[in-house]
């Protein structure tokens, strides 16, 4: 068998171990991944994106997942389908690994990917996902250089396609950096464009065959573009961390001080001593991992800088997959913190980081350098795992912590023993989790009645529609919306939509668990 089955063998195993290990178990599945896995159950019953169903990201893993519910109407298929998605992203980030450097180098980078990045127990997580069309993305973006590389420009083409039907600002970036290189490459590409624009075509028939008219297409953007602007999402930015933001850069100012000072000392060193000034750039982007991801963009910095000083030195396949970790990380840029958009870029930043060095220093001690911070972060994930565990609930493919375990499981119980078939409810603040679990529609354009979506779709526009439709249970699960710069519902937001619950349904349980309470209403009748 040669070296390079063996390795893929390798890969497979060390990934089928994490698999067994942390299945359901990274992530949040209360946050993002709820929306996530209802939204097909809702294409399964008819409704139409755009039409019915607020779209945010692109129509592709939904259409997927809704095919996959025709063959088994659980999301434990689709929680399956990230972790192949992901087995077959690391791969390819294998396969293009070996076009650098030898392939033992690629295995460590490989099996570094695993356990750090696509395990990562962020919310941005490869195998509970916030967005499906992220991780279909990430996949084909893998796939368009792997076969960019091997100049087989037909399929990279195709997979080109996919990341426009999944998320168009990386395509737009993608096809500008793709269009640079193919003309300073002098590559006659023109034969193989029918190929991108396979996957579109499918975007367009849905719509068509779905009659879903321009101005419904329209009113979507235009409530992504309100979402954008939003206080709470503002907010959340801050809280993560933006680094063309001034809140973001007084709230981490220390750390962004010292850290900058390093990089620019980084700089100086090079120009005097490139071993020294290698380890320091390679020093603080593992230090910029390891505490708590914050400040990511600050490794796109360093690269940046790096790749400038190197400009002259680097050849043109280097400089692809430069341009590739830059784009695929840039929305990074947005969210600095490595839990967010950094957990998908993350590895390729530092490969390209490691590639520019390999010139300057051994790769052998380069790598022993990355093995020990490899062994050293996993060390640190092991602990994170055994101090917050994930407990399986009585729904057995939900995974949620003791304390909201127990809630959870109370809550479901209640669902089945009172809520009759014929009647249907909404868990507020993001709670489709359970109409998924008890087959019930939600009613609401896939508003979460989070403080975004009351900012996003208007408060007064919710309680209309609470109105027209009638809900005849809502129940207030404690979902903690900080994030947004917010107490609980009800209290400094929402307070105009609670009102209009106490007024018009009665409170019949409170369930407690753990200081955890669940408040359901029932609609008066009249």
């Amino acid at each position: 068998m040669n070296k390079l089955k063996v390795h893929i063998f390798i890969i497979t195993i060390v990934f089928i171990i994490f698999s067994i290990f942390l299945f359901g178990k990274t992530g949040n599945m209360l946050i993002d991944f709820s929306r996530e896995i209802y939204i097909p159950y809702q294409l399964l019953k008819g409704e139409i994106l755009s039409k019915d169903i607020f779209q945010i990201y692109g129509f592709w893993g939904y259409f997927i997942n809704q095919l996959l519910y025709k063959i088994i109407l659980s999301p434990k298929i689709l929680i399956l389908e990230a972790h192949i998605l992901s087995y077959l992203t690391a791969i390819g980030f294998y396969l293009i690994l070996i076009n650098y450097v030898k392939k033992n180098y690629a295995l460590i980078f490989t099996l570094f990917f695993i356990s750090i990045n696509i395990f990562s127990n962020s919310i941005f997580s490869f195998v509970i996902p916030y967005s499906y069309a992220m991780i279909w993305a990430v996949f084909a973006s893998v796939y368009m250089l792997y076969f960019t590389l091997k100049n087989k420009l037909n399929i990279a083409f195709l997979f080109l396609g996919l990341i426009f039907v999944n998320r168009i600002e990386l395509f737009v970036l993608f096809s500008t950096w793709l269009l640079i290189y193919f003309l300073t490459k002098k590559i006659n590409f023109i034969k193989n464009l029918p190929f991108l624009f396979i996957f579109p075509a499918f975007n367009l028939l849905y719509l068509y065959f779905n009659n879903v008219t321009i101005n419904e297409i329209l009113n979507n953007f235009n409530l992504i573009k309100i979402m954008s602007n939003t206080e709470a999402i503002k907010y959340l930015y801050k809280l993560t961390g933006a680094f063309f933001s001034k809140i973001s850069f007084l709230y981490h100012l220390k750390e962004t001080l010292i850290l900058l000072i390093l990089v620019f000392i980084s700089y100086f060193l090079f120009k005097k001593n490139h071993k020294i000034a290698c380890y320091a750039f390679l020093a603080i982007s593992l230090f910029l991992f390891n505490q708590n991801g914050e400040l990511f963009h600050l490794n796109l910095l360093m690269l940046i800088i790096l790749t400038l000083i190197n400009i002259r030195k680097l050849n043109s396949k280097t400089l692809l997959i430069i341009g590739f970790s830059l784009i695929l990380s840039s929305k990074a840029i947005f969210n600095s913190s490595f839990f967010g958009y950094g957990n998908f870029g993350y590895i390729f930043v530092l490969f390209s980081i490691f590639l520019i060095c390999k010139k300057y220093i051994s790769t052998k001690y380069l790598i022993n350098f990355l093995i020990i911070f490899l062994i050293i972060q996993n060390i640190f994930n092991f602990i994170y795992f055994k101090i917050n565990p994930k407990y399986k609930t009585k729904t057995n493919w939900v995974y949620l912590t003791k304390e909201f375990r127990d809630i959870f499981d109370k809550t479901n119980e209640f669902i089945d023993n009172n809520i009759p078939e014929n009647q249907n409810f909404i868990v507020v603040p993001e709670g489709q989790i359970f109409n998924l679990i008890h087959k019930k529609p939600w009613g609401f354009y896939n508003s979460t009645f989070t403080p975004l979506d009351f900012e996003t779709f208007k408060e007064e526009n919710l309680i209309k529609k609470l109105k027209s439709n009638k809900t005849p249970y809502i129940i207030f699960f404690p979902r903690n919306t900080s994030d947004y710069g917010k107490a609980p519902i009800c209290y400094n937001y929402g307070v105009d939509f609670c009102t209009y619950v106490m007024d018009n349904y009665t409170r019949i349980t409170i369930l407690d668990s753990n200081n955890y309470k669940v408040l359901i209403f029932k609609r008066n009748e009249k």
